[in-house]
């Protein structure tokens, strides 16, 4: 594939989108914030795929298995940019905004399509037939075909278009007007240049009052607001506990905390998760599945042991993410503050009856000297261990410690540990030599560190002789020497 000018793009293959080979048509690209979706990203990435051109998915931070599941599908081929904001409270107006900006000046799309991940393009005839007849000097509005639960769901389906075929038989409204509730597409440069803004939603656009606005009955968004009660409960259950550790409340917050009181008394599980997925609506449902002919792309679900995670899977995981966080407050006070964070690769276990940490004397200097948070492993028999004081952590939680880079110690070979973290998450681009490092924070950094590491290791013997008493703090600086 390659691009040429006007923003043209051309597909040297024949795609079934309406288009034959070598003929122009538009870049088309959505962009997705999620947060524990694995129940449901693959059915979405799956479909969507079938009718634009490029993904971004925006990590809110993950701890269910939803991130392996993208992972996974980038190495099949699918094209998605992933983006990491998991040390950012949840703020959709600010990331979308944030996010929409950075799309069209480095990706110059013709059309972009914010998605969440319980939407799916569908239509009559085929979605990306119709997109490409969008007028690129308007933004478009689309109504919800809002899908809810029944007794007819075929709770053994993976793949959510089919497993949930029943639908309002009119586009879900406003309450305070009656009007139908609007989802946005956007033309990009047209964007831009009315200097707009995508509503808390993406409901709609606001910052120009000339701003020409076209709506379509055509084109929707299939929307499956809750898909099982496993959801409700996960969801709840983990959002709540999130909440309490936030300053902000909405109406998402009241309406989770009263799902929370729901389970909490005993009530039949389903019956609530059938209600949630009404959201409030009184409207007669109809037979209406989205039509998957149009789907050129494989929508047969391959990773469903990712996707099937325990209630008590995800809180637990959920719980070790509000941990880390809690630790992060702690170890922040303890740093050097005119260094930003890193984090080390930890070079060294061992044990027979079990496993520890053993970083190298390298390692532990280096690790008094500079600001560390903590330290990485693909170990996880000692996954959430400290050493020197710091928190171990596995690719999947290194996005919850602050960090400007992960820095491989002398002792390891960097080729190799780059190597090693391909397609875990992390990011290969943060990871550097001590040597590189080093030049990085330049000669008063280095300064800076040098001086501050002779009070730091004579602070942690005075810690470990309280502890430890002398003779033996003297055996296990022997034993290290």
């Amino acid at each position: 594939m390659h691009y040429i000018s006007k923003n043209i793009w051309c597909k040297i293959r024949t795609d079934g989108r309406g288009k034959k080979e070598n003929e122009e048509f538009m870049k088309i690209i959505s962009f997705t914030m999620v947060n524990n979706e694995s129940e449901i990203i693959e059915s979405f990435i799956r479909y969507n795929y079938n009718f634009i051109d490029e993904m971004v998915i925006i990590d809110n931070g993950c701890t269910d298995n939803t991130m392996q599941i993208i992972f996974n599908l980038i190495k099949e081929g699918y094209k998605i940019s992933v983006y990491d904001e998991s040390l950012e409270a949840y703020n959709q107006y600010r990331l979308d905004n944030k996010y929409l900006t950075k799309i069209i000046a480095e990706k110059n799309p013709d059309l972009i399509i914010p998605l969440d991940a319980d939407e799916f393009l569908t239509a009559d005839s085929n979605p990306r037939k119709l997109l490409e007849q969008l007028d690129l000097e308007k933004i478009h509005y689309v109504n919800w075909q809002w899908f809810v639960m029944t007794k007819k769901d075929d709770i053994n389906e993976s793949f959510i278009p089919r497993r949930m075929q029943y639908c309002f038989e009119k586009p879900v409204w406003h309450h305070s007007d009656g009007k139908p509730v609007t989802k946005c597409i956007i033309s990009a440069k047209y964007y831009k240049k009315m200097n707009l803004k995508l509503s808390m939603g993406h409901h709609t656009v606001f910052g120009n009052p000339n701003v020409r606005i076209e709506h379509h009955n055509d084109l929707k968004f299939a929307h499956y607001r809750a898909i099982s009660q496993e959801q409700l409960i996960y969801k709840t259950i983990c959002y709540t506990i999130r909440d309490i550790a936030t300053m902000e409340n909405n109406i998402e917050t009241a309406q989770r905390t009263n799902q929370m009181a729901l389970i909490e008394s005993g009530v039949d599980m389903w019956e609530t998760a059938r209600e949630a997925s009404y959201s409030g609506y009184d409207c007669n449902v109809i037979h209406a599945p989205i039509d998957l002919s149009f789907c050129k792309e494989n929508i047969v679900i391959k990773y469903n042991e990712l996707s099937r995670e325990t209630v008590a899977e995800r809180v637990m995981k959920t719980g070790r993410e509000m941990a880390v966080r809690a630790y992060n407050v702690e170890r922040k006070q303890k740093e050097k503050k005119f260094l930003k964070p890193i984090i080390f690769v930890l070079d060294g276990f061992k044990g027979d009856e079990y496993i520890h940490p053993n970083p190298s004397n390298h390692l532990t200097i280096l690790t008094e000297m500079y600001n560390v948070r903590g330290l990485l492993t693909d170990n996880h028999q000692i996954k959430f261990l400290k050493v020197n004081y710091r928190l171990i952590i596995t690719p999947d939680f290194a996005k919850f410690l602050p960090h400007e880079f992960i820095v491989v110690p002398d002792t390891l070979d960097i080729e190799q540990v780059k190597s090693q973290y391909v397609g875990t998450g992390v990011d290969l681009s943060k990871i550097i030599s001590l040597k590189e490092y080093r030049k990085e924070i330049g000669f008063i950094g280095n300064l800076y560190a040098l001086l501050g590491f002779v009070p730091n290791m004579l602070n942690r013997i005075y810690l470990y002789i309280q502890r430890n008493g002398i003779a033996n703090t003297i055996i296990k600086i022997k034993s290290r020497l």
